[in-house]
């Protein structure tokens, strides 16, 4: 659903928020099982939007640039994925609208609505906390709404 580098600059965000004080690039990129150059990469770009601190040299590191609490999930997707996540045809088609919906269109709209509501709503300290939810009622053929379980 999301490129790699949005789903490591998400991990790497998590851990971010877990962990007190600086965090050098080779304890970040061994927790995301990733390169160094990988970690630099995701790092330098969420620096660049103001995500991120950093402090070079000896005792160096990296740091979230705000609380927690302040950082929504949109505003890591968005670096990566644009603040248009999702608004294209989830089967590619280049002309797909609603005059003239592909097959998907109906159903994508639905689901991409309550990925969105989440990821504007709720921010990277609940994501740490494992407390992000996603109030989705699955449909079955008939249109009855039942619960994902």
């Amino acid at each position: 659903m999301f490129k790699i580098e949005t789903r490591y600059a998400l991990h790497a965000m998590v851990v971010l928020a877990q962990e007190d004080g600086l965090i050098p690039n080779a304890r970040l990129a061994k927790r995301l099982d990733v390169s160094l150059p990988m970690v630099a990469k995701i790092l330098n770009r969420l620096g660049h939007g103001g995500l991120v601190a950093s402090r070079p040299g000896p005792g160096g590191g990296y740091s979230l640039a705000k609380p927690a609490e302040e950082i929504l999930i949109m505003d890591v997707v968005a670096l990566w994925e644009g603040e248009d996540w999702g608004m294209r045809c989830i089967l590619g088609l280049p002309d797909c609208n609603d005059d003239e919906p592909c097959a998907m269109h109906q159903t994508w709209g639905e689901l991409r609505g309550y990925i969105q509501n989440m990821l504007r709503h709720h921010s990277v300290a609940e994501m740490a906390a494992g407390t992000v939810s996603l109030d989705l009622k699955v449909v079955d053929a008939e249109r009855r709404s039942v619960d994902p379980a």
